[in-house]
């Protein structure tokens, strides 16, 4: 990890300094548009949650089935909600969880578990606005120490993560490599975190959900229940099941 990591550090280095030496050279055009052929292509791995420019991203089941997923959690009024309803449908989910929430609520981690649930690693604080430009050793902390805590909690380590916002990094692949992580993403949103319109919210998750996508919903929401069941409901009458991937595994 430490080595391909300062391989890529030094390979962006080179050239953005490079970028700039042309500018300050006299040929400003020149050195923009190496600027440009180094960053848009980052920006594009880095923001684009399906993109697999810096490597593999799992976004739909690779079967019939779909994969419900649930970020930012845990959450004391949420998750216990969240798991009734789970067992009224008789459906299992992944849970993605945020490290630090774990820590402080590792009864919920232990109920999730139990009653059949998956976890999977949502970093140890959740940095949804600087994920995305952290260099490899806080990227390195914010995933590590949420598998610790996780693995303290349940006697496992999670073998899958997803990026807050879906926003990666060069470096993500890497540190996943050594952590023994696959990286997962989504084929079907209703941009839950971001809108309290519930009806808004199900019309997108409708409009994009089939049989084999990869479900992205929010707790610690104030719709997160209603989103939920209203997208359980919705799966069921369209004849849809739920299940968790048993081929999803980690990188190695």
């Amino acid at each position: 990890m430490i080595v391909s990591n300062v391989i890529r550090w030094l390979i962006i280095a080179t050239v953005l300094w490079g970028g700039i030496g042309v500018m300050l050279s006299g040929c400003v055009w020149m050195g923009l548009v190496i600027h440009a052929l180094v960053m848009i292509p980052l920006l594009w791995g880095t923001l684009q949650p399906s993109s697999c420019l810096f490597g593999a991203v799992i976004t739909d089941t690779g079967g019939d089935a779909l994969w419900l997923t649930i970020d930012d959690g845990p959450d004391p009024e949420d998750t216990p909600v969240l798991l009734d309803l789970l067992e009224k449908h008789q459906v299992k989910a992944t849970f993605f969880v945020v490290g630090e929430k774990a820590e402080r609520y590792p009864e919920l981690i232990q109920r999730i578990v139990a009653e059949g649930h998956r976890l999977g690693n949502h970093t140890w604080s959740h940095p949804q606005g600087t994920f995305w430009c952290l260099g490899p050793w806080a990227t390195y902390r914010e995933i590590a120490r949420c598998q610790d805590v996780i693995e303290s909690i349940t006697g496992e380590a999670p073998v899958i993560f997803r990026a807050p916002v879906g926003h990666s990094n060069v470096f993500v692949h890497a540190i996943m490599k050594r952590l023994d992580l696959s990286l997962i993403g989504w084929s079907a949103r209703g941009f839950d975190a971001v809108s309290s319109d519930a009806d808004e919210v199900m019309r997108k998750l409708e409009n994009s959900m089939r049989p084999g996508a990869i479900v992205l919903a929010h707790e610690s929401t104030p719709i997160a229940a209603e989103v939920i069941e209203r997208t359980l409901a919705f799966a069921a009458s369209q004849g849809w099941k739920f299940s968790l991937p048993t081929h999803v595994s980690s990188q190695r």
